[in-house]
């Protein structure tokens, strides 16, 4: 009696003729169990299967930081200090800072330097329609801020070159920029301006006794709350809200 001539018994007599292992087209199709990244080698009948070897996959990129809006209005909530490392580390502190911002005194010596305040100056000194800023509040226990003139070894210097005054309010509102291309002394055609907190040298105290004249945007009076978004050309972009003297 002849047995029918099957695929699996056509195979086998195909491979007890030649010694070798044939892969038909249709078994391979049928029953790929393996991924993309796997090679297999082919054996003789009797010698031991390797092991696939596989080729290394790079892991997947980690998804950047989301940078967070930054809001028209002081949140109730608002926290300063948390709302400053989230954005500084999505990018809007270099990246050489990160370490510093998010070490054990972060908060004090470097997020807190760079927060804006109103400091207390004698009358007359701030022109109408001006906002007068320094940063970094001792009375919170912050470092205060210093600021350097550009120099050969520091070219980029280290000062705010511009300062963003909003009204603190839902909805459009004007935004006053203010511009410091140059420190102490700004440029012909900038529109802040630089004072000293004590004295007559806004350089005193490696700087820190330079206080920042800003526009104020028009819709604003006394007692209102402004949102400050200003840049350090060292340590990058920060915000925060202040409230106008009354």
């Amino acid at each position: 009696m002849t047995t029918p001539l099957t695929r699996r018994l056509f195979v086998q007599r195909i491979a007890g003729a030649t010694g070798a292992l044939v892969l038909a087209p249709f078994a391979v199709a049928c029953n790929q169990t393996t991924s993309p990244n796997e090679e297999f080698t082919r054996v003789a009948p009797g010698e031991a299967t390797p092991v696939p070897t596989r080729e290394p996959i790079d892991p997947p990129e980690a998804a950047p930081s989301e940078m967070p809006a930054i809001p028209t209005q002081r949140p109730a909530d608002w926290d300063a200090l948390a709302f400053n490392r989230r954005r500084g580390n999505a990018g809007a502190i270099p990246e050489s800072y990160r370490a510093d911002i998010n070490g054990p005194d972060g908060d004090t010596q470097h997020l807190g330097k760079h927060l804006p305040f109103v400091p207390s100056l004698a009358a007359g000194v701030v022109p109408a329609g001006m906002l007068a800023i320094m940063w970094g509040d001792p009375s919170k226990g912050y470092a205060q801020h210093p600021n350097a003139a550009s120099t050969e070894q520091n070219p980029e210097g280290h000062w705010y070159n511009w300062i963003r005054l909003r009204k603190a309010s839902a909805g459009d509102a004007p935004e006053a920029e203010s511009h410091y291309r140059a420190w102490p002394a700004v440029q012909p055609g900038d529109n802040g301006a630089f004072v000293a907190r004590e004295g007559d040298d806004p350089a005193a105290a490696e700087g820190k006794n330079t206080v920042y004249l800003a526009e104020l945007p028009p819709d604003v009076g006394p007692g209102d709350w402004v949102r400050v978004h200003a840049h350090c050309l060292t340590h990058g972009e920060y915000v925060d809200f202040l409230q106008l003297p009354g």
